[in-house]
């Protein structure tokens, strides 16, 4: 099947929804075990549609597969610096579709002149952790036990890139 990697449009919230849930279920990659509401992702969407943010979709026939964002941070003094989410559902792995959501998301964000790109990704996920040291992304950190989840213990590896 034929996969398009594009910037987020409005009608993709739901299946971007999906995505996100899919991934979260998982309880491996993400933060969140549960995806925030249906309304609260409409949200997040419609502010980086308004506002052109870094977000893109890879999109198999009429389902959202993957997703990266690169949203710029609110609180001031710190609006120079993006950070980034992203996921690919389990049946998509291993097929470059994060690389070039990643790719895509990443020249969109210095496109819109921010000058530091961020990251948490967790220590045992080397699969992205390899990616986004492609990507130019450099470690800067770990959060030790900075997780504890289903009776186990997960590192946070921080993460950044920067062009000043």
């Amino acid at each position: 099947m034929n996969i398009t990697v594009r910037q987020i449009e409005l009608n993709d919230v739901t299946g971007f929804h999906n995505a996100l849930s899919s991934v979260a279920a998982e309880k491996k990659y993400l933060l969140t075990v549960e995806p925030p509401p249906l309304d609260r992702v409409h949200d997040f969407v419609s502010k980086n549609v308004e506002q052109n943010h870094a977000q893109y979709v890879a999109v198999a026939g009429d389902s959202v597969v993957g997703w990266a964002d690169i949203v710029p941070a609110s609180r001031q003094s710190m609006e120079h610096v993006g950070r980034l989410g992203m996921g690919v559902i389990a049946e998509y792995r291993g097929r470059g579709i994060g690389d070039q959501l990643l790719k895509d998301a990443i020249a969109h964000a210095w496109r819109q002149g921010l000058k530091r790109l961020e990251l948490e990704v967790f220590a045992d996920n080397k699969a992205a952790i390899n990616l986004y040291r492609k990507h130019s992304y450099q470690v800067e950190g770990v959060k030790r036990y900075a997780r504890y989840l289903d009776d186990a213990y997960q590192d946070v590896v921080i993460m950044a890139q920067y062009r000043v």
